[in-house]
């Protein structure tokens, strides 16, 4: 028997009805329900991709938690506002802080003020400059950063103290520039060095711009209140509450010192620059005189002496002998203030120079005894003329008077007439009550020293040190 014929396959399959016009449409509305659910589940897919993104990104934002135990939150400002208080301590913050920041002092205060505060790059500035006068390492670590992974063992005290930037350190491994346990040569004393830090270096970070000295002075008084707020030196409070007065003295004096220095020597002393000892352009320190317009310098020192009762100066311009009789430049600290008498201030209210625009403003003067102003230059030491416990009175209008207090300093040149008068040249520094100099300011720039075999360049040899480095290459 032969085998049956192979039966085709797609004769088996029953042919499909053909296509009206109505199946067509009904076909291509399916075809785009089918496109759309399709677009459909990739924006799905896209919009679940952007969530976990999102829910990405939010993870690796910094909880309170992770920037340490005291951490500021982030709807709470920046810890300077004017309002601004620190939280009560929970019981386990407040046995913490005993256990933790008594053991190391001011370091974990100073960690947990800066967890504790936003601090902008300009108050961390100058931040890292008041600590350093106080002898604390703010350089950082090197070589110590830390990844997320190293850090997810350490409670958050620990964690804030591993990545902290601030050292006080206590053995011989520190640098020289900063405490490192000589209670010989260092202190404590928190009035003393935020007073070198408004004395020095403030000025020369701020240049002397006082809403920018204002931003510092604020900054020290928050870390000093946080300070006794956490009672993290008892022994030291009345110090502290010293230094946090200073803080609103530096405020009061700072604008008086501004005035000052615009307004020294007046217009008396002007005068008599003018008359005695006007400057040579031949004087390398020495600048020109600017008189304002229409000075007359000779009507306003003698009507000024006449009122005030320099009877011995007239007399020696009349008989043409008044002159210069010594010259000298000192420091001297203002000691007593004098205003004008009622009867003398009105005297001069009423006095009126012929052909004259300026009128001579009521004088009184001020006693000034000799004094130092120390700047970390070695200075050779110049008797005073006026003795050890000597001290001098010098005129000065009645504006100049009231931005003077007792206990200011200035560095001034004095000429001594032949009748006995005195009056102010120039002017050189003008510091406040509270100024201080800190020998750490010198230190700023220190570099530790190391051993260099390279020979030091001679009369003999200039070029000894290009020839060992021309050496070294060769060998190398």
């Amino acid at each position: 028997m032969s085998p049956e014929p192979a039966k085709d396959s797609a004769a088996l399959e029953p042919a499909s009805p053909p296509l009206t016009p109505a199946h067509e449409s009904a076909a291509a509305l399916h075809g785009d329900a089918e496109a759309q659910a399709a677009d459909a589940d990739d924006s799905n897919k896209a919009q679940a991709a952007g969530l976990k993104k999102k829910k990405k990104n939010r993870g690796n934002r910094k909880s309170a938690a992770k920037r340490g135990p005291t951490a500021l939150p982030k709807n709470r400002g920046t810890g300077f506002e004017e309002f601004f208080a620190d939280p009560p301590l929970t019981p386990d913050e407040a046995s913490e802080e005993k256990d933790h920041i008594y053991a190391r002092r001011i370091q974990s205060c100073i960690q947990r003020f800066r967890a504790r505060r936003r601090l902008s790059p300009e108050q961390s500035r100058y931040f890292n400059e008041y600590l350093f006068l106080g002898g604390i390492d703010t350089s950082g670590k090197a070589f110590g950063g830390l990844e997320e992974k190293d850090t997810r063992t350490l409670t958050p005290a620990e964690r804030l103290d591993a990545t902290a930037t601030d050292a006080v350190h206590s053995g011989s491994a520190a640098d020289d520039r900063y405490y490192h346990g000589d209670d010989e040569h260092w202190s404590v004393d928190f009035t003393g060095v935020l007073a070198g830090f408004f004395s020095t270096s403030l000025l020369i970070m701020t240049g002397g711009d006082l809403q920018k000295m204002e931003t510092a002075a604020a900054l020290a008084e928050n870390f000093l209140k946080y300070i006794l707020h956490h009672d993290v030196c008892p022994e030291y409070e009345d110090d502290v509450k010293r230094a946090l007065r200073l803080c609103t003295d530096a405020r009061e004096e700072w604008p008086l010192l501004d005035e000052l220095q615009h307004s020294l020597p007046g217009a008396f002393h002007l005068s008599a620059i003018d008359l005695f000892s006007p400057p040579s352009p031949e004087d390398w320190n020495c600048s020109s005189l600017r008189l304002p317009e229409g000075f007359d310098a000779k009507a306003i020192f003698y009507s000024a002496c006449a009122l005030l009762g320099e009877v011995e100066v007239l007399k020696a311009a009349q008989q043409g002998r008044l002159g210069i009789a010594k010259e000298h430049t000192c420091a001297l600290e203002v000691v007593e203030i004098q205003q004008p008498r009622a009867d003398v201030a009105e005297r001069f209210g009423r006095l009126e120079v012929a052909d004259s625009k300026l009128r001579a403003g009521p004088i009184g003067k001020a006693f000034f005894k000799p004094t130092t102003i120390e700047d970390g230059w070695e200075t050779p030491v110049i008797a005073s003329p006026y003795g050890e416990s000597g001290g001098s009175w010098l005129y000065f209008e009645q504006s100049l008077l009231a931005n003077m207090r007792p206990g200011m300093k200035m560095a001034l040149t004095i000429v001594e007439l032949d009748a006995g008068i005195r009056f102010v040249k120039a002017v050189t520094d003008v510091v406040p009550t509270f100024y201080t100099f800190l020998p750490q300011v010198l230190m700023k720039y220190y570099k530790q020293p190391r051993v260099n075999e390279r020979p030091a360049p001679s009369v003999q040899d200039p070029h000894a040190e290009e020839e060992q480095q021309a050496r070294e290459a060769n060998e190398d």
